[in-house]
């Protein structure tokens, strides 16, 4: 008997319409990367620092500190190699997806890592931004092509 072939795609006649809203915290990270700049904010009870900041501590629930800038070089905390393609997909296989904690924040972003190949990305690799073109700019962490290594990565 032979099997039938795996299902691979299924369409859906369901479509869901999603709306992010920032807030007040989280907007002003995101009008700074439209001026090519990462801002951060303390908490003043324990001291945490977020990147992307939210409103309030989520450890202690107190407001935030004033924002204060970063410099967005940060550390690969773990990453993932995408390997297979996939509906909708932007990027061609293979690719890396990274959490980075940036220096100077407690906290991870997380991005794509390109100009070095999938397989010498490692945990502790030390990475810098690249900014997308001055009239590419925006609200959103699309200002942020992506990271490179500032380093090489068998260092």
């Amino acid at each position: 008997m032979k099997l039938p072939e795996p299902v691979t795609t299924m369409a859906s006649p369901l479509r869901m319409e999603y709306t992010y809203v920032a807030g007040a915290g989280r907007s002003v990270f995101l009008r700074a990367l439209a001026e090519r700049r990462m801002l951060a904010r303390r908490c003043p009870g324990c001291a945490q620092v977020y990147l992307p900041p939210p409103e309030f501590c989520s450890r202690c629930l107190r407001p935030l500190g004033a924002p204060f800038e970063l410099d967005g070089r940060g550390v690969v905390s773990t990453f993932c190699v995408v390997n297979f393609p996939f509906p909708g997909q932007v990027y061609e296989p293979p690719y890396v997806v990274a959490h980075i904690r940036i220096d100077g924040a407690d906290t991870r972003l997380m991005h794509l890592v390109r100009e070095v190949a999938p397989e010498r990305v490692r945990i502790g690799l030390r990475v810098e931004p690249v900014w997308v073109a001055d009239h590419e700019l925006a609200t959103s962490m699309t200002s942020i092509r992506y990271y490179r290594p500032v380093e090489p990565a068998d260092a």
